[in-house]
């Protein structure tokens, strides 16, 4: 059973007549803030026992996002790609959506990182360009074909899920050399915020 927001908020409060800054203040009023961007603030809440995370939006930038990541979290291929945080739920009281509700993840550090995917992660959006055929330079190293395309490499499931959502959905890869944007869920790393495409960025950030 979903629940869209801890049943003792009040609903009122995400309608999106109301103001960005009392959103904000009212979560922060009853949850522990975790992270905080142009756009979103990311709060812990506690769902079913276990903690999740709530994105609220904080500003137009943060509705535009939170449609694009509730869209892409839940379509089913990227689902099965196996490279994002699970989505619970989001704001289908509202259109736009105000917030949205996903797992929680740990930190990831840069040598877990390079564990993952062989190569660091300023390294990864480049490769990345040129797994999709986007790359403006033939100029790589021959072992990113091997940590891409070889089947037998530890690290072909992760880089050949990313090169798939790259080419696939209109998301920047540069996103992805951002560690920030990276955690751990059960193991594994995870994309946990999928909130920018090319029209978000050409839109609020050219």
């Amino acid at each position: 059973m979903e629940v869209p927001l801890p049943s003792d908020w009040d609903k009122e409060v995400y309608k999106p007549q109301v103001s960005f800054a009392k959103k904000i203040r009212y979560a922060q009023e009853r949850a522990k803030k975790v992270g905080t961007g142009s756009s979103r603030v990311a709060f812990v809440i506690e769902y079913q026992g276990r903690p999740t995370v709530l994105k609220i939006a904080k500003n137009k930038k943060g509705v535009d996002q939170n449609e694009h990541e509730a869209n892409t979290f839940g379509d089913y291929y990227v689902q099965d790609l196996g490279i994002t945080i699970p989505m619970i739920d989001y704001d289908e009281a509202n259109d736009p959506a105000q917030w949205i509700h996903t797992e929680f993840a740990q930190k990831i550090k840069p040598n877990q990182f390079k564990q993952f995917f062989g190569v660091d992660h300023h390294t990864l959006p480049t490769m990345i360009d040129h797994g999709t055929g986007k790359s403006r330079t033939n100029n790589y190293p021959p072992a990113w074909d091997d940590l891409m395309w070889n089947e037998d490499s530890p690290h072909h499931d992760y880089n050949n899920a990313l090169v798939n959502l790259c080419g696939n959905y209109d998301i920047p890869s540069g996103d992805f050399g951002r560690l920030a944007n990276w955690g751990l869920f059960k193991n594994r790393p995870v994309i946990i915020d999928l909130g920018l495409s090319n029209d978000i960025f050409k839109t609020h950030y050219s």
